[in-house]
């Protein structure tokens, strides 16, 4: 009697957005696009199709494969309840966009500083040689006005040093549509963007956040704290706080200069838990750095209802560098150095073959055509930390 291919275990292998692939056996993989030869487990007949072929043969909705008969109402039922969850799962981890703050303004406290004194050039200003006349076309679709006002949008990336991803940004594009539709409109000049707007803008961010901050006193909250730097090198402190509701940042210090002392990291993290009220803590969370470790001691001292929790990813960190290159303390311990030196040969031979394959680009390529797993690499530590409920 064959086994029912719904007691599958789902929580390792499925796949959010293809949840319906641990339902078939792929046989081989098409060239070009996700199209499979496949066997359904249910009536163990064979297809061709990507996954939303798949679906439409288990779920037996829209056309272009023959629905199966082996597959019952209430699996068709549980099939459709796995679809809707992982969907539903995609959408709550898509990014949520932030609201605007409101558009009305206090015509009596206006302040805007806005540039009234920029007059777009006409086309015998910019161009020398009159040109003799526009076509129909020309005319209807406004190519000369889109040509410069294209002109003047780039010119402002080129001459202001500004990133071209900042073009991918979708307040972008729509701040431009918006000002289409209003006639006359004049973006704020320099001292709107930073001072009345900013100040705005910070109020609309803290107004979304309020909710997430109503929670803390609720499920109590988690401060992480870890040093790193950014692109100019200067060493930044950062404070997170977060409990199961989400995380949110605090602060960001720059320490350029200081020396990192237990006493001088455990000042930066009590302000802090005082921003996020020493009431609603529950735990801080570090790496286990020596100053880390004794800022946690005093951090302990001073608030007994606050304990202090490694992270988890350093801890293991350093436990697998141990293992992987074993210090010469460690090789002097014979019994531990006997159990796990064959890991150490395994780990470089790994290294070797992935950096084999990564430096040469046709080795690259017959991998990833052929097979099926990725190159895994190093990556940065990350904070991991326990959330108390």
């Amino acid at each position: 009697m064959s086994q029912d291919p719904l007691n599958i275990d789902e929580s390792s292998n499925v796949d959010d957005k293809a949840p319906l692939w641990i339902y078939v056996n792929k046989i081989e993989k098409l060239a070009g696009g996700g199209s499979w030869r496949f066997e359904c487990k249910f009536c163990s007949n064979s297809y061709v199709g990507s996954h939303s072929r798949v679906m439409t043969h288990l779920l037996q909705e829209g056309k272009g494969i023959k629905g199966c008969l082996k597959v019952t109402p209430q699996q068709r039922v549980n099939l459709k309840k796995l679809v809707d969850n992982c969907k539903e799962r995609l959408k709550r981890a898509a990014p949520k966009a932030v609201p605007l703050p409101s558009s009305s303004r206090n015509m009596s406290s206006s302040s805007l500083d806005y540039d009234m004194s920029y007059k777009v050039p006409n086309a015998t200003e910019s161009d020398p040689k009159k040109r003799k006349g526009m076509g129909p076309l020309e005319k209807a679709f406004q190519n000369e006005a889109r040509e410069q006002c294209d002109g003047e949008v780039s010119r402002m990336f080129y001459t202001g040093g500004l990133s071209f991803n900042l073009a991918r940004n979708p307040h972008y594009r729509n701040s431009y549509v918006r000002a289409s539709q209003i006639p006359g409109y004049v973006p704020p000049g320099y001292n709107a963007l930073r001072t009345t707007l900013l100040q705005k803008e910070r109020k609309n961010i803290e107004m979304h956040l309020q909710p997430l901050k109503n929670t803390w006193k609720q499920k109590g909250v988690s401060i992480c704290s870890d040093g790193w730097s950014d692109p100019q090198r200067r060493p930044i402190f950062n404070f997170i706080a977060a409990n199961e509701s989400g995380p949110m940042m605090l602060r960001a210090i720059n320490t350029h200069g200081e020396t990192k002392t237990g006493e001088m990291i455990a000042e930066l993290i009590i302000e802090g838990i005082k921003e996020a009220g020493h009431e609603n803590v529950v735990q801080v969370v570090t790496d286990n750095a020596s100053n880390c470790v004794k800022a946690g001691a005093l951090i302990s001292a001073k608030f007994p209802t606050i304990f202090w929790t490694p992270c988890v990813v350093h801890t293991l960190n350093l436990a697998l560098k141990n293992i992987c290159s074993p210090l010469l303390s460690t090789r002097n311990n014979e019994a531990v150095y006997d159990a796990c030196y064959w890991i150490k040969s395994v780990s470089e031979d790994v290294n070797w073959i992935k950096n084999y394959i990564m430096n040469h680009g046709m080795r690259l390529v017959m991998f990833t055509e052929h097979c099926d797993l990725k190159l895994l690499t190093i990556a940065s530590t990350r904070l991991v930390f326990y959330i108390f409920n």
